[in-house]
């Protein structure tokens, strides 16, 4: 009896999982997409197919997600993952990036091929080839601009969410709100700075760690440099330079920190080409680049340019 019982309750929760996949309501949801990528729609049968046969390969972690409730947020990382990958599909074609077919089957064979490198990974061992080509491309973008950016921003702190929020909807406002929020910050105390400038080559770190030198100039965003730190960053891009001319910082020869560079860079991409994720998935993370549960549950914030 308590089999069955047990095949009851994880047989209603992957049908639970099925209508979550599914989609209805408004946007994308309502034509049967998971997201749309600029022009390029995700169905949702692709995100359902990928579902099921992660799950049948992982049956571990099947169970273990059904007991702890995550079957949604499973759900949630594989759309995200393949935003992600229509994300860099578009970088790719718009920078000219490219990856040597050759080496990406030396470094799948060195794993232990497909199957054993897809194990207990998001991916199968059908599509493992090219989630590896996606993030050696991600690499890639971020090896380009790596030495090349340059930013200038309005920049203050806050305390928690909340205020950062509102600093960030005001400075978004344009030139002059934003230097009076900064004004008035640097009155009162507040450590803060308007025109400040920095270059990717100087500071590797902060290009992988931060959205600082992801995004379209006129951006503003509030993040935690160190999440549940509650020390919030309040900035607002005024320019964002891609030749910048500075001494090579070497930085190119870590391939996990140009990846972690290119993720950042991508976020130019979705706001030029726009994401919309399916409502059933949550909300679309414009500082994670991923999906979320809620709005209130985003890592950031973020107000797109004002458009004239």
């Amino acid at each position: 009896m308590r089999s069955a019982i047990t095949r009851s309750r994880l047989l209603g929760s992957l049908v639970l999982a099925a209508i979550l996949l599914a989609g209805c309501g408004n946007g994308p949801a309502s034509v049967g997409a998971a997201a749309f990528v600029g022009d390029s729609r995700i169905p949702v049968n692709e995100v359902q197919g990928r579902f099921r046969t992660v799950l049948d390969k992982e049956p571990a972690a099947k169970q273990q997600m059904d007991q702890q409730g995550q079957l949604g947020e499973f759900g949630r990382r594989l759309a995200t993952d393949l935003v992600r990958r229509r994300l860099v599909e578009q970088a790719t074609r718009d920078e000219g990036l490219r990856v040597d077919e050759r080496q990406l089957t030396e470094l799948i064979n060195a794993a232990g091929g497909p199957e054993k490198a897809s194990a207990g990974q998001i991916y199968t061992p059908a599509d493992f080839r090219d989630a590896m080509r996606s993030r050696l491309l991600t690499g890639e973008l971020g090896r380009k601009y790596i030495d090349r950016l340059g930013v200038t921003y309005d920049v203050t702190s806050a305390t928690n969410r909340r205020e950062a929020e509102d600093k960030a909807r005001r400075m978004s406002r344009g030139e002059q709100e934003s230097a009076a929020v900064v004004a008035a910050d640097r009155q009162a105390g507040v450590g803060a700075a308007t025109g400040e400038h920095l270059r990717s080559a100087e500071v590797p770190e902060l290009v992988a760690a931060t959205p600082l030198f992801g995004a379209l100039p006129g951006t503003t965003m509030a993040f935690e440099l160190q999440p549940q730190s509650g020390q919030w960053t309040v900035v607002r891009i005024k320019q964002r330079s891609t030749e910048e001319r500075a001494a090579p910082s070497g930085a190119g020869a870590d391939e996990a920190k140009m990846q972690a560079v290119g993720a950042q860079l991508l976020r130019v991409t979705a706001q030029r080409i726009g994401v919309q994720l399916s409502p059933r998935y949550g909300v679309w993370d414009e500082i994670a680049l991923s999906a979320a549960p809620s709005a209130g549950e985003t890592i950031g914030i973020a107000f797109q340019p004002r458009r004239a």
